[in-house]
């Protein structure tokens, strides 16, 4: 009998343990969709470089057999990629003969790429299409959960998961009660900037700065200007605006831009009709950002680096450039490589 009872128990424990293998996966994305996989994911066609950095820091390089042409243009970035991985040429221009062609378990879009085409296109082909948006700071740790969840890689998502809360609670605690000070943030492309609804918007805001487009509405705004990531702005507004900081952004590149680069910006800069009375640039307050430092793990490190720009007595002790080696080597696995951005007054002064 006692033999018996533990030939039950085995059997019991096995299929306890079948049922927790075969336990369906299951996310719900941004499109509002709860979608189910019966096993961890293998084989991931990936858009939009964020998604692509967070997958590599949660489940590596192996699970991404496809990407697109915002990933492919920094291979010294990305050491891994190999022939015939290009599926498109944005994430609203994918390539559905390329992406069929990779046998993926999924293709994976942000909310502003071509996801709803897609999910048509690819049924047939039994390939299901998911919507997750990396550059969505608010949606990080969301995000991140369900990289975990899909390639079986929880613990490692929990870990990235922890290393940006970390730093967000920081950012709180240690921006509570300052007095905003007035931010102009440009795109690469002079006079154009960013409003409400972008994540540039939110890395200002979680640094403590108040975007001096903030209150722009973009449903009122002619469509040739633009959209909220980047927007046509008019000289006089940010003249009128008298920012306490200017932020910008470079052109992203993992490998460092030359001084050149940063100098001529600086000139143009400084070049422009009443520029000089703006107390931004009359107290050297001007700063040239790398793509890849601004937008790091969902832009919390650029919103670090622009909270320590702005009230350095409440970051002394803090080294966001240490941040970003961190999530370079640790959670991306290639080496840093310096700096990533500059202060006019410091290149002024030959530092």
């Amino acid at each position: 009998m006692k033999h018996l009872f533990r030939l039950l128990a085995a059997a019991i424990v096995t299929l306890w343990s079948l049922a927790a293998i075969a336990a369906p996966i299951e996310i719900t994305d941004d499109s509002g969709r709860t979608i189910i996989f019966d096993k961890p994911l293998k084989r991931a066609v990936v858009f939009n470089r964020y998604n692509a950095e967070f997958i590599r820091a949660v489940a590596g390089m192996d699970v991404i057999v496809g990407v697109d042409s915002w990933v492919t243009r920094d291979p010294t970035y990305w050491p891994n990629l190999k022939e015939g991985m290009l599926v498109g040429e944005g994430q609203r221009e994918p390539n559905y003969e390329a992406i069929i062609a990779q046998e993926p378990d999924v293709v994976i879009f942000p909310r502003n790429g071509s996801w709803q085409e897609a999910i048509k296109t690819l049924e047939p082909f039994d390939i299901p299409v998911v919507v997750l948006t990396g550059w969505d700071v608010l949606k990080h740790v969301s995000n991140i959960t369900s990289f975990g969840k899909m390639f079986d890689a929880e613990e490692k998502a929990a870990r990235l998961n922890e290393f940006y809360t970390g730093n967000m609670a920081l950012l709180k605690e240690r921006l509570e009660g300052v007095e905003r000070k007035d931010v102009y943030l440009e795109e690469k492309t002079p006079y154009r900037s960013v409003l409400r609804g972008s994540g540039w918007h939110d890395m200002i805001e979680a640094a403590g700065g108040r975007n001096i487009f903030e209150d722009v509405d973009i449903d009122t705004q002619p469509k040739e200007r633009g959209s909220v990531h980047n927007h046509e702005v008019d000289p006089e507004a940010i003249l009128k605006a008298q920012p306490d900081m200017i932020v910008k952004l470079q052109l992203g590149s993992y490998p460092l831009h030359p001084q050149s680069f940063t100098k001529a910006f600086f000139e143009e800069l400084e070049a422009r009709p009443g520029f000089d009375e703006v107390p931004a640039v009359k107290n050297g307050e001007v700063y040239h950002m790398n793509y890849y430092l601004a937008g790091g793990c969902s832009k919390m490190i650029g919103a670090l680096s622009i909270a320590k720009w702005l009230y350095p007595d409440r970051f002394e002790d803090i080294d966001p450039d240490a941040v970003m080696k961190t999530w370079l080597e640790d959670f991306q696995g290639v080496t840093y490589p310096g700096r990533y951005w500059t202060k006019i007054s410091e290149l002024e002064a030959g530092q």
